[in-house]
């Protein structure tokens, strides 16, 4: 058992994409796909990405050194995943493939993340890390609540304990956790939005396309051989 931050960021408005169909359901994938990695590329240690969930990122950060000093660089990064996604979601308007669901539709997408500390299990299974732990669930959990921003940043008590120089702005909540109780936590609203107008660009154009093409590949050979793709959160307990 160690110490870790938990990190939960998701993308909110993909249940509207993954409604799509045909090509615009291969543009909706091919943009969740650039938005995903314009969070992980702004992530650094002691940041780890752990997994992909569908339309969120989990990431952890090892803690039982200097606790206070990786709180604060994880929020720091996290404060930042807005400017990323917001700036990756701005460049995807200009350079959007066609008119289709899935290209207009992008305007809508937006980014809240939960962020939790607590004991964690990391063990590795072949090539597979997994961390398990009730902050992994808690952080879940809490992507269910009753905060009424499209955006935000919700820290819990545990992190905020840490973290010690608390951020002004929160607004303390008490969510009830399935399986966990009543959990207290304070959201904050994102960053003020400094992300600049950008410029149509060629290559991004050819990455989103070569995206919806290794989708379309990967949903014909998975529906060839019978699999069904995977959404669900594999941290919760059953």
């Amino acid at each position: 058992m160690q110490n870790a931050v938990i990190v939960l960021a998701d993308i909110s408005g993909y249940t509207r994409f993954i409604k799509l169909h045909g090509m615009a359901l291969a543009h909706a994938e091919s943009i969740i796909t650039e938005l995903l990695d314009s969070i992980i590329d702004h992530s650094k240690y002691p940041l780890t990405l752990n997994k992909l969930e569908g339309d969120a990122a989990l990431f952890y950060a090892l803690a039982d050194e200097n606790p206070q000093a990786v709180a604060k660089s994880v929020l720091q990064q996290v404060n930042g995943f807005f400017q990323a996604f917001g700036l990756r979601k701005k460049e995807i308007g200009v350079d959007a493939l066609c008119n289709c669901g899935g290209c207009t539709e992008v305007v809508h997408l937006n980014i809240k993340t939960v962020v939790t500390f607590g004991g964690v299990v990391v063990r590795r299974v072949r090539q597979f890390e997994e961390i398990s732990g009730t902050s992994v669930i808690v952080a879940h959990r809490l992507l269910k609540n009753s905060v009424p921003l499209d955006e935000y940043v919700l820290l819990d008590e545990d992190f905020e304990h840490i973290l010690d120089d608390v951020p002004s702005g929160g607004t303390r909540i008490t969510e009830q956790c399935e399986g966990i109780g009543a959990v207290s936590a304070s959201y904050y609203p994102p960053p003020p939005d400094v992300v600049t107008e950008p410029t149509p660009n060629f290559k991004r154009q050819i990455r989103l396309v070569r995206h919806a093409v290794t989708y379309m590949v990967r949903k014909h050979v998975r529906n060839w051989i019978g699999i069904a793709p995977l959404r669900k959160f594999r941290n919760l307990t059953k």
